[in-house]
């Protein structure tokens, strides 16, 4: 009862650091200029935009499918999309992508009862995608280093890369791992982290799966790119497409930091951030954001509702 309570309450507590930040950005900007662009934005733009964030959700959903499958897990395929929608739902309230994940190994646990060998392949699943946000920055900065100026953006540029190598290399280095489990507090846990590890480690002897994977998370994430692009073009506005590239995979990592729900606030407060650094002006940079949020929420709603009917459905055929 206590373990529930506590959930709730972090819940709660993200929601309103969500709202908090949220306060803060309009009070800033000023909410009539925010809606005013978005009320200004031109539909099919708009419409373009959301069919390429459906389309990045189908890349990821068939990148993890291609993850189970190497590890032996065999599942139906409507019993995947049922398990990745209901994860996409849940992350419209849990902390970021991170609760979705949960959610995710949890549904498809009750289906197949190999828990370390399905929450292995959903955090190299996410573990690919941060690979490919790495790549797709790098190179920009390569193709574009003259757009780039200023420690304040160099610095989040260089955390990335950071926390990259460091999660890469304690999941695929049993050396680096051992001196990191030693501050585990609970014999229970350790042995735990250990056999996912060893499931994780599995992924290593399997480099053709992760080449494959990772070139769906380059295809996923250049597709997530153009769909923030194909929002600034219902804005009215044409900024050079190369600030995408290494502004959007930060800003999605920024959303990803589990202190807030759906990354609402945060990715806001990012995407003023950066865009601001090339002349956008605040109003439109904040408006993008909101209306690539909402994108995500009309997803999470549609797979909600996929995922609910799933559930009744499995209730049927268990009575």
């Amino acid at each position: 009862m206590r373990k529930i309570f506590r959930q709730i309450f972090m819940i709660f507590l993200r929601s309103g650091i969500s709202i908090v930040i949220l306060f803060f950005l309009f009070k800033w900007i000023g909410f009539k200029k925010i809606s005013g662009v978005i009320y200004g934005a031109r539909f099919g733009y708009l419409f373009i935009s959301i069919l390429t964030f459906i389309a990045a959700y189908i890349l990821c959903f068939f990148r993890w499918c291609l993850l189970v499958k190497s590890v032996g897990i065999k599942a139906p395929l409507s019993r995947l999309a049922s398990s990745y929608l209901g994860g996409i739902f849940f992350n419209l309230f849990l902390p970021s992508t991170v609760g979705g994940d949960i959610v995710r190994i949890a549904d498809l646990r009750n289906h197949i009862r190999k828990t370390k060998e399905i929450a292995a392949t959903v955090l190299v699943d996410r573990l690919v995608g941060f690979c490919a946000l790495g790549l797709i920055v790098l190179v920009s900065i390569i193709i574009g280093r003259e757009y780039i100026r200023g420690l304040d953006v160099l610095i989040p540029i260089a955390i990335l890369f950071f926390l990259l190598f460091s999660v890469v290399a304690v999941l695929f280095t049993k050396n680096i791992f051992a001196k990191i489990k030693i501050f585990i507090p609970t014999k229970k846990l350790k042995s735990w982290a250990e056999n996912l590890h060893e499931e994780i480690f599995y992924f290593r002897k399997r480099p053709k799966v992760l080449l494959r994977t990772l070139l769906i998370s380059l295809l996923s994430q250049l597709t997530l790119i153009f769909g923030f692009y194909f929002i600034f073009l219902a804005l009215r506005l044409n900024p050079d497409i190369i600030y995408f590239f290494i502004f959007v995979p930060l800003i999605n990592v920024v959303a990803t930091i589990p202190v807030s729900i759906g990354g609402l606030g945060l990715r806001d407060t990012g995407s003023v951030f950066f865009f601001t650094k090339i002349g956008i002006a605040k109003d439109v940079a904040a408006a993008a954001s909101l209306l690539s949020f909402l994108f995500i929420v009309l997803i999470g709603i549609i797979s909600g509702i996929i995922y609910g009917i799933a559930l009744y459905n499995r209730w049927l055929q268990r009575h």
